[in-house]
């Protein structure tokens, strides 16, 4: 059996006329990449956190531990700087290590270009490579921006997780999502 290498890096021009490059994550991007969350997190509930979390010593520990966990991290710059992130967490124990757990963001400014589609195939593309059976994530049921991506990708609803995430308007529900990489049957 033959077993085809992930692509990790990906360069290009935005329509905008922007390069960017999407490259496996490196601990010095823990301070770009907090202060990435913290602006997305600003702009309102489209992800689960509030701005001021995490901190830089909090992104570099899940970054570290993301990859030495047989996980995968990539980081979007768009003229040098952070903009986007993907991270698949494999799942733990034996009956759950068929599973990557999908993380994603992009920044406001960098929305409707294709790269959060571009982030995401990578990972999906990693996620077969490795020998996953299934990604899964979870979205926001009100981002229907989001939605849209992943269904395009082949991304299932696979139903709705009441009360998941507390957030300063109260508790929210989360949308289970999944994609199939492998029979599962």
């Amino acid at each position: 059996m033959t077993t085809t290498r992930p692509v990790l890096r990906r360069k290009g021009i935005t329509p905008s006329g922007r390069s960017y490059l999407i490259r496996p994550s490196e601990d010095g991007d823990a301070p770009g990449l907090a202060a990435l969350i913290d602006a997305v997190a600003a702009e309102g509930e489209l992800i689960a956190a509030v701005p001021g979390e995490p901190d830089t010593i909090e992104q570099s520990v899940r970054l570290a531990s993301m990859v030495l966990e047989g996980g995968l991290t990539l980081t979007l710059e768009v003229d040098g700087v952070p903009a986007g992130h993907v991270m698949v967490q494999r799942r733990a124990g034996g009956h759950y290590a068929h599973v990557g757990e999908v993380a994603i963001l992009v920044s406001n400014s960098q929305r409707g270009a294709g790269l959060g589609r571009a982030l995401m195939e990578m990972a999906i593309a990693w996620g077969r490579a490795v020998g996953l059976a299934k990604l899964s994530l979870r979205v926001f049921p009100d981002n229907q921006r989001a939605i849209g991506l992943y269904r395009s990708l082949g991304f299932d609803d696979e139903g709705l997780v009441r009360g998941e995430v507390r957030m300063p308007s109260g508790d929210r529900d989360m949308l289970l999502m999944g994609l199939a990489l492998s029979d599962l049957r």
